[in-house]
């Protein structure tokens, strides 16, 4: 965290103490309460400790963020991807490629000479 900007500490520490009072209020949980208290104190006295708060919060969301990207892509992969590939495996058989198995590739070989008139008018 930059000195530059102290307000973006003192934002997330507020952010942070009201959602623990919040989550206090739905879990009616006095441990939500002493972290409000704890956070909320520790970013009012001290700057240094606001910006220590600021850069664990902004580590934490950054780590939280990288996991819900691979949980959510797993399981968009798992559920959508996956069913589809094995629907249309047993609707159709591999008609994807046009693989004939006497040749041994779908490779073309294209015996072409280019020219000028082959880079005019491209799209």
């Amino acid at each position: 965290m930059s000195k530059s900007n102290p307000y973006k500490a003192k934002e997330t520490v507020l952010v942070i103490t009201v959602g623990c009072i919040i989550l206090h209020l739905v879990f009616k949980n006095k441990v939500f309460l002493y972290c409000a208290l704890f956070i909320g104190l520790a970013g009012i006295l001290s700057l240094y400790l606001s910006e220590k708060i600021d850069w664990v919060w902004g580590k934490l969301s950054t780590i939280m963020g990288e996991i819900s990207n691979r949980v959510l892509l797993t399981i968009i992969y798992l559920l959508v991807v996956t069913p589809v590939a094995l629907i249309r495996r047993l609707w159709k058989k591999n008609s994807l490629t046009h693989f004939d198995g006497a040749a041994g590739s779908n490779f073309s070989e294209r015996d072409h000479q280019f020219s000028k008139k082959d880079l005019e008018n491209t799209w």
